[in-house]
């Protein structure tokens, strides 16, 4: 593959001119080529290096939002590598929360923080600091307090609303804010730390110590950003002080597609950037279309949706789309009964659409939600319904819990726990690994009062089954092969699997 002109410019600009500008700035709309672009800058740099110096030992650092971005780029970069030079050791591919974390983790006691630190998972993250937040009696548990709570380290507060209003229950923990974030950093000294806590303490960790960021300076010459219209206050922050007075960076960025806006990404990021920088940054584009040359049609899509001059009804005479409406007649369009209606409505209208594609026995279908309830009734009808089972994209907080969970489990083997502990625990991740409401008596949603004697008292086969199991698993205090059994018993039983999850908690076990 050999780049187009607008690639090339972006690619050699710092190897071709000693005196052009040490910032720049590159929109770069989607399918434009920018992942080949970006490597290819990053090969090329490092190229020039060593042909200057043999011993050159400096690195390019790609810093990007997600480990699939990540993929995507590292994928390039063995495509790319013609085997002259090892690449790998020469270009340093992470996300955000993977670069922050190395050195937080190396430099944990340099930062007052225990050296055996956890990343908790969500669902553990919640319970943690909502103990902690147990005294102040403005906290209630809701969602917006603890959404506001949960990312209070990673950088000044911001508006959780789309039009920046501070809802009241919000309001209400503000004069807390100081006494909220001394909770949040005592769990982090007790090793519990979360996604949004690292950043926070690697800004620390860089104000601490000036050698250690010149050290890093040193090793990063060029640092390159991907979607930089993403990033947070403090991330933007951070990137700013590792890019110094005198390094490069290249920021590959598309004002259209932020979509971290809710947790910090500021509308005016791009902006900032060329404020921040003045005349040492030059300004890039790329335009043409590489991953979609063959497609007018989709080329067609993304020229006008970035121009804003779509209209998303003319999708429908498309033969790959299908765009579903559901007229709604209550002035109450969140109400219970209205979103029974709609929700009916809306799964017999994606079952009639299905048909028509039956035939694509090589292709995926995709259905596109606005609202996280939405995914979760389509797939919870199809599946029983219709007997349809589905995929979801999702950030994995799902597996992340159960995998914490699982840690925590096996933990608790060297102290022991009682039967009716034991009775809990499995029936819990039984729970993880199907999809019913419930078995027998013991119903999903009152795992808290489950014991042993609901389990020995049982008139289900499966249940008595179970019971056996942590009966003699209580005695040996080998609690994974009790859990191990469960799991397998389940798997042969009539009862609904989620296959991911059991995959999941079997691969653990």
């Amino acid at each position: 593959m050999m780049p187009n002109k607008e690639q090339e410019v972006i690619i050699t600009h710092f190897t071709r001119n000693a005196e052009g500008k040490r910032i720049l700035l590159v929109e770069a709309p989607p399918g434009t080529g920018k992942t080949y672009t970006a490597v290819s800058a990053s090969i090329n740099y490092i190229r020039c290096s060593k042909q200057q110096d043999s011993k050159y030992n400096k690195k390019v650092l790609i810093l990007t939002f997600s480990k699939n971005a990540r993929v995507q780029i590292e994928k390039q970069l063995d495509d790319l590598d013609n085997g002259n030079i090892k690449l790998s050791s020469y270009i340093e591919v992470s996300n955000f929360h993977s670069f922050f974390q190395k050195y937080v983790w190396s430099y944990s006691n340099y930062l007052s923080l225990t050296k055996n630190l956890i990343i908790t998972s969500p669902k553990q993250r919640r319970l943690h600091l909502e103990r902690a937040l147990s005294q102040i009696s403005d906290y209630t548990g809701d969602d917006n307090q603890y959404g506001w709570v949960e990312s209070l380290l990673e950088g000044e507060f911001y508006p959780l609303t789309p039009k920046g209003n501070i809802k009241p229950v919000v309001k209400k923990l503000i004069p807390y804010k100081e006494d909220i974030q001394n909770g949040i950093m005592q769990l982090n000294k007790e090793g519990y730390i979360g996604f949004s806590d690292i950043g926070y303490y690697m800004n620390k960790l860089l104000d601490k110590s000036p050698s250690l960021l010149k050290t890093i300076q040193n090793k990063y010459p060029l640092i390159i950003l991907d979607e930089y219209q993403d990033a947070s206050d403090l991330q933007d922050k951070i990137v700013k002080k590792l890019v110094g007075q005198s390094n490069n960076a290249i920021f590959f960025s598309d004002s259209k597609q932020m979509i971290y806006g809710w947790r910090g990404a500021s509308p005016n990021r791009i902006k900032n950037l060329l404020e921040e920088y003045g005349d040492q940054i030059e300004q890039r584009e790329l335009v043409t279309a590489m991953r979609f040359k063959d497609r007018k049609d989709i080329e067609s899509i993304l020229k006008t949706a970035r121009e804003e001059t779509y209209d998303i009804n003319s999708f429908v005479s498309s033969e790959n789309v299908k765009y579903i409406k559901i007229k709604v007649r209550d002035k109450n369009l969140f109400s219970t009964q209205s979103k029974n209606i709609m929700y009916s409505n809306l799964k017999y209208k994606i079952i009639n659409a299905l048909p028509q594609f039956q035939e694509r026995k090589d292709k995926s279908i995709g259905i596109l939600c606005r609202y996280n309830e939405q995914v979760r009734f389509i797939k919870k009808a199809l599946r029983e319904e219709f007997n349809i089972y589905s995929q979801t994209i999702s950030n994995n907080e799902e597996e992340h819990n159960i995998v914490c969970d699982l840690i925590d489990f096996w933990s608790k083997q060297e102290n022991g726990i009682s039967i009716d502990e034991l009775s809990q625990e499995i029936v819990k991740y039984i729970f993880s690994v199907i999809y019913d409401d419930g078995i027998g008596a013991i119903k999903r949603n009152k795992l808290g009062n489950i014991g042993y004697s609901n389990l020995k008292n049982a008139r289900l086969p499966i249940l008595k089954q179970v019971a056996s199991y942590v009966e003699k698993g209580a005695e040996s205090r080998e609690y994974f092969c009790c859990l191990y059994k469960c799991v397998n018993l389940v798997m042969d039983s009539e009862l609904s699997i989620n296959p991911g999850n059991m995959s999941l908690i079997r691969k653990v076990l």
